[in-house]
């Protein structure tokens, strides 16, 4: 197993304005002294680190990932249950009351989706949409008016209306004519039927995934064969396909899985590979900024070689504009700090080429990831400054961990003022600065790792009235 690219909790640094160093709030010393011992306690090993680490569950295939405002990860599994870890993935506990009824059927959890004060709701193929009110220690069958057989496949989409209620979108497939569609906006205590009129039922095969606009009473269903996307806006009365310049191809009428949406409401959806595509032959993210009327390529960066049947299986959303995306086959997992205008590969550390069923961000913006058939890896962020270092600067993250090319630090100015961002060596040798004014509100700066020699470094972050540091192992390419 690879050495995990995380640092201790007593490897989190803090500097007060008189330059002195605190470690777990018990020892004081400058800082060349300080990033000697973290250089010493985790050694020269971070050139050959990686950047994922494997948590130590679940002991099956997990199929979905999603994490809550407490920061609990829950997986969920083929086998009739969800794992859930409140440490990170130290430890996972296996929740399945009303989800294992003991009888001869398997069970698989499609999907889990987190809803107000952290309800969770989960699709469960071949048994229904279960609701648990006590971070998945119990569920509840939800009463969706449909009488589910064993194999078929259950999709959910939720969403907190304005006043405070859950709607829940609802796609069951077993298989024509039995693919039925139903909505709730009570909390899914009742069920109404959506009809599927101007669906070209006749084609229809499968319900890919049903998704509910967070901008709109717009709901979105993907369907096959090969007929793709439709929405409605008024709960099904007519559906209307969703065209998207790529017509020569056929494009608009190919496969798509997965739904997701970002904090400001942009839309993204992960088209299947399709060969004949005049854009990319793989699987594809396509991002929306019109409420799913309008939808761009994220390519740059992107894997555009022909993988057969490729999916993206997973979508998650970072602080500010991160979005993480992964891949059934060998793409991967990709990461992007620009709203999925440009990507970067994320690989390094997990099994075989990166492929998966899931992804998930909490909210200190560590990453979780489900490779195919093994256990959860992680990406854990403790090297980052969470809490004010001063009156008007506070650090949010500090990424990537370790660094190759660019390390770049986000942070939040209260002010307009003067920031320096500073590299420096194990023996406190400045090696790297960069200078910038900035205006209040959401900020980053960067500097360019790519010629250093591989090792340990310090970063300091310089304003008028804060001063926050960590520390970052740079690798080589």
């Amino acid at each position: 197993m690879s050495m995990a690219l995380v640092l201790p909790k007593s490897a989190i640094f803090r500097m007060s304005n008189d330059a002195v160093f605190m470690l777990d709030n018990t020892k004081f010393m400058p800082f060349p002294t300080i990033v000697t011992i973290v250089a010493f306690i985790i050694a020269s090993s971070f050139a050959n680190a990686q950047f994922w680490e494997v948590t130590s569950g679940p002991p099956a295939s997990t199929t979905c990932l999603v994490t809550n405002s407490k920061g609990y990860v829950f997986a969920g599994i083929e086998s009739s249950a969800v794992y859930r870890t409140i440490d990170n993935g130290a430890t996972w506990e296996r929740k399945d009351r009303g989800i294992d009824d003991g009888g001869p059927y398997v069970y698989p959890v499609n999907q889990i989706r987190v809803g107000y004060n952290d309800v969770l709701f989960a699709a469960v193929n071949g048994l229904g949409i279960l609701k648990s009110v006590d971070d998945g220690e119990t569920w509840e069958k939800l009463n969706i008016n449909i009488n589910i057989v064993p194999n078929s496949r259950l999709t959910v989409s939720t969403k907190v209306l304005p006043n405070n209620k859950m709607a829940l979108f609802v796609g069951y497939d077993a298989g024509p004519p039995n693919l039925l569609l139903r909505f709730s906006d009570d909390d899914g205590e009742t069920f109404d039927s959506i009809p599927k009129n101007g669906l070209p039922n006749s084609y229809i095969t499968s319900i890919y995934d049903v998704f509910l606009s967070p901008n709109s009473d717009k709901m979105f269903i993907a369907v096959s064969y090969n007929m793709g996307l439709f929405r409605t806006t008024n709960r099904g009365k007519s559906w209307r396909r969703i065209e998207n310049s790529d017509t020569p191809s056929g494009e608009s009428g190919d496969n798509f899985l997965t739904f997701a949406a970002d904090r400001s409401g942009r839309i993204f959806v992960g088209r299947n590979a399709l060969p004949a595509s005049v854009r990319t032959p793989n699987a594809v993210v396509m991002r929306s900024s019109d409420d799913g009327e309008g939808w761009t390529y994220l390519l740059d960066g992107w894997d555009n070689r022909d993988i057969t049947n490729n999916k993206i299986t997973g979508i998650a959303f970072g602080a500010n504009d991160e979005v993480w995306t992964i891949t059934e086959k060998e793409s991967g997992t990709f990461f992007s700090s620009n709203g999925g205008d440009s990507w970067i590969n994320r690989n390094e550390g997990l099994e075989s080429n990166g492929s998966g069923k899931g992804i998930a961000t909490t909210l200190n913006n560590s990453v979780f990831v489900a490779p195919l058939g093994g256990q959860v890896y992680r990406h854990l962020i403790v090297n980052s400054v969470n809490e004010r270092s001063g009156s008007d600067l506070r650090v949010i993250r500090a990424m990537p961990n370790p660094a190759s090319d660019i390390f770049t630090l986000y942070f939040d100015t209260e002010v307009q003022q003067s920031i320096t961002l500073q590299l420096v060596s194990t023996d406190g040798r400045l090696v790297s600065e960069y200078n910038k004014i900035y205006e209040p509100g959401n900020q980053r700066a960067s500097i360019d790792v790519s010629s250093l020699p591989p090792g340990i470094y310090g970063w300091r972050l310089i304003a008028g009235r804060g001063f926050a540091s960590g520390v970052v192992p740079v690798i080589s390419h």
